[in-house]
């Protein structure tokens, strides 16, 4: 269902302005930074289950300010931080301790409507490279033109 790849977001979020393209696959938070650009766009959740991006952040080895990192990645997990991020950059906390009712309207919505999909690691393990390869020949490149 592939009809054309683009080659930035930029791209992506002018055509969907201009009514080129009317579906996307994309990132929730980049749709909130979009709508806050004026850009006229929405987001619907699948029934079946959305797919759920678990952003992770750590500390590099032998970092050269490591205690300074250390400090950051703790503060990042805590419940002010988490609430920050939510009101200010559009991430849904990781924390399940927050109440509903100190997050932004967004994330409220976002948390009551949206129902993450399973995940199948082993599935994806044994058959991964193989639906990369079908997508690869049989998908990319083909928009139709």
């Amino acid at each position: 269902q592939t009809k054309e790849y683009v080659q930035n977001p930029a791209l992506l979020f002018t055509k969907l302005a201009r009514r080129e393209g009317l579906v996307t696959v994309w990132e929730l938070t980049d749709m909130f930074w979009q709508q806050q650009r004026g850009i006229p766009i929405g987001f619907k959740f699948a029934k079946g289950g959305t797919p759920v991006i678990a952003d992770a952040v750590g500390v590099v080895a032998h970092a050269r300010h490591a205690e300074a990192a250390a400090a950051f990645v703790d503060w990042i997990g805590t419940a002010e931080a988490q609430r920050l991020a939510a009101e200010k950059a559009y991430r849904l906390p990781a924390r399940r301790d927050l109440p509903a009712a100190e997050l932004p309207a967004w994330a409220q919505t976002v948390l009551v409507e949206m129902k993450p999909a399973h995940y199948d690691r082993a599935l994806v393990a044994a058959r991964g490279a193989e639906w990369m390869e079908r997508w690869d020949r049989e998908i990319r490149g083909r928009s139709g033109h």
